[in-house]
């Protein structure tokens, strides 16, 4: 015969086994969680972030400055090839619209990766490009290679250029 002592006790006994038992499950959910989504080793987000340097070209290439500011964190700030100062993200995409100004031209460019280290979730990429304008026979009419190094970091599940730098390279040590 139970007792209306024993009453509470059982209910505080049977409650405190639920709340256990969802915790225990809520822990075994987070784990597997854990497992399902494996954090990307250092080579992968170094190709994550060269893909972005080949997106960034792209929209270059394309005239796409909308597109092209978009990769772009909104506290940037870094050195450009072009002017003698610092720009932020207000100035970045002022050098594009020369690249294709001569319509008797076509400008295009390759991309040359020195090297990208990833520490934790910030990767820096080193590379040159080259640019080319060809005239209407596709004969290569000016070349000009600069130097560029980009930071890179995930910002809300987007990949965002912190900070960079890029400088006209000598252009009597093209060989490399």
């Amino acid at each position: 015969m139970k007792t209306k002592k024993s009453i509470p006790i059982i209910v505080f006994a049977f409650l405190a086994s639920l709340i256990m038992a969802g915790c225990s499950e809520s822990s075994s959910n987070s784990s597997e969680e854990e497992k399902t989504a494996p954090t990307p080793n250092k080579s992968e987000i170094e190709d994550e972030a060269w893909h972005m340097e080949e997106l960034y070209w792209e929209y270059v290439q394309d005239i796409d400055t909308v597109a092209y500011k978009t990769l772009w964190h909104e506290d940037f700030i870094g050195y450009p090839g072009f002017g003698d100062g610092v720009a932020d993200k207000s100035k970045i995409d002022s050098w594009i619209p020369d690249l294709h100004k001569d319509p008797e031209l076509k400008y295009s460019y390759t991309l040359h990766k020195k090297a990208s280290n990833a520490i934790e979730d910030v990767v820096m990429v080193f590379y040159d490009t080259d640019y080319f304008w060809k005239n209407n026979q596709n004969e290569i009419v000016r070349r000009q290679t600069f130097k560029f190094t980009h930071t890179w970091k995930i910002v809300d599940g987007n990949w965002l250029i912190l900070g960079g730098m890029a400088a006209l390279k000598n252009q009597d040590v093209l060989v490399d």
